[in-house]
């Protein structure tokens, strides 16, 4: 039972161990665009390469063949998750996070202080917009048609879930205020 528990963590391991370089190499080669499709293909190519050697070659460490059958489906499936979740907080944070990018220009300014000015011209609310423009649009969500912006079906059904995600949450909407 033991050596099953430790199969079943170096199945885990060595998806990790394929992803690690899989998502660096996909991400630079598309240059970051549509980072959290890239990753988490990577993500699932990763898990499926990851199983499968250590089914054809980590045999002899499990107990049977059937336990070797969950435990690689099961490993996989675990590798996703946590997986997912660095996705989420790494990345994603990294790309998407205003925040992360404000403090990074603070960060590389002489002495790491800037003026609230300075750095708005260096970080325009404009940039950050035409940015998520291009995102929604390469999702599907948004179509754009000269400067009008309309949402496509898929676009209506993620701002539905949005919207309702905010309310059980208690998110306060204070942009929605201006509408």
């Amino acid at each position: 039972m033991a050596n099953d528990l430790l199969a079943y963590v170096a199945v885990v391991a060595v998806c990790g161990a394929i992803f690690a370089p899989l998502h660096v190499i996909a991400v630079r080669l598309r240059r970051g665009s549509r980072l959290l499709m890239t990753i988490n293909a990577a993500i699932v190519v990763s898990a499926i390469i990851g199983a499968a050697a250590c089914w054809l070659w980590l045999d002899r460490m499990f107990s049977s063949p059937a336990v070797r059958d969950v435990a690689c489906v099961g490993a996989a499936l675990t590798f996703v998750g946590y997986a997912a979740l660095y996705n989420l907080l790494g990345p994603a944070g990294v790309d998407r996070s205003i925040s992360a990018h404000l403090i990074n220009l603070i960060y590389l300014s002489p002495l790491h202080r800037i003026e609230k000015a300075d750095l708005l011209k260096l970080y325009p609310h404009s940039d950050v917009m035409e940015k998520r423009f291009s995102e929604c649009t390469d999702t599907g969500y948004i179509e754009r048609t000269g400067d009008e912006l309309r949402l496509t079906a898929k676009g209506r059904r993620i701002a539905i879930l949005y919207l309702v995600l905010g309310k059980i949450l208690g998110l306060r909407t204070w942009y929605l205020d201006r509408c």
